[in-house]
């Protein structure tokens, strides 16, 4: 046994510098929905407002009759609900987040019963020792106020619950790391994860769709080009080709890990 001081190197999550959001397209050739190519910089959020927040887990025990030590207990651990309250109401906005039917000229109609829609959030912080707050899919369920005028202004509740997802992280275009358990020492580690940390200069990999025996098929989001593009990993070896092509960065060019 050892002793583990944690005081050095603590991470505290303060002060988000931004958040972005790409939304999901359903693909009928897979019939699943899958990441957009659209990839969203929501940057009227009200302060204090972007909230993750795990709910209680729940156990179900099964008491033995002559002791008080229970026979069973089943524990299931809680789920994870994202909210962020933004003021800006373009139809861009309203589109990809709120299930909203917009026209070239302006309007926005909005619809008359749930629109099943997700999205991928990201929320990163002025601080670039700590890392990204990564909710690969949040089954989203936001809500639109508009009240009190006079003193106050109309606005939308993004929220929703974050989903798990099969994704990796990128070291600098060689081995996936995962946050939350081993690392294979050969071989792209694909856990589903509902909430990832991701480290500035990696790249995060989510899992598209299954391409053929040899060969997967990611999605790599570019958070500061705008992008989205999919890059294919073998599981034989664990290779992950850099995204966009080039030296390991984001997108490819940078050279060895580039924006997360």
């Amino acid at each position: 046994m050892s002793l583990i001081t944690t005081n050095d190197g603590r991470i505290v999550l303060k002060k988000a510098q931004s958040m972005m959001a790409v939304p999901y397209v359903y693909d009928s050739t897979i019939g699943d929905y899958v990441l957009g190519s659209d990839v969203y910089d929501i940057s009227a959020i009200i302060g204090d407002t972007i909230t993750l927040e795990q709910s209680d887990g729940n156990t179900e025990a099964k008491y033995n009759e002559f002791v008080g030590t229970p026979l069973i207990e089943n524990t299931s651990g809680g789920k994870y609900e994202f909210s962020a309250q933004c003021i800006d109401l373009q139809n861009n906005v309203l589109k990809s987040l709120f299930g909203v039917l917009t026209a070239s000229g302006g309007a926005a109609a909005f619809n008359a019963d749930y629109v099943e829609m997700y999205a991928l959030i990201r929320v990163r912080f002025e601080d670039a020792s700590l890392p990204d707050v990564v909710l690969p899919k949040v089954h989203l369920n936001s809500k639109l106020f508009i009240q009190q005028l006079k003193t106050k202004t109309s606005q939308g509740n993004i929220s929703g619950t974050a989903m798990p997802r099969n994704c990796a992280i990128e070291n600098n275009g060689q081995t996936a790391l995962s946050p939350f358990t081993s690392i294979y020492s050969s071989g792209a580690y694909t856990p589903f994860a509902p909430v990832l940390f991701v480290p500035r200069g990696r790249v995060a990999l989510f899992y598209k769709n299954k391409q053929s025996n040899t060969f997967d098929t990611y999605s790599s989001v570019n958070f500061t080009s705008g992008t989205v593009s999919d890059v294919l990993v073998s599981p034989s070896n664990g290779s992950l080709p850099t995204p966009g092509g080039g030296g390991g960065g984001e997108g490819g060019g940078e050279g060895g890990g580039g924006d997360a």
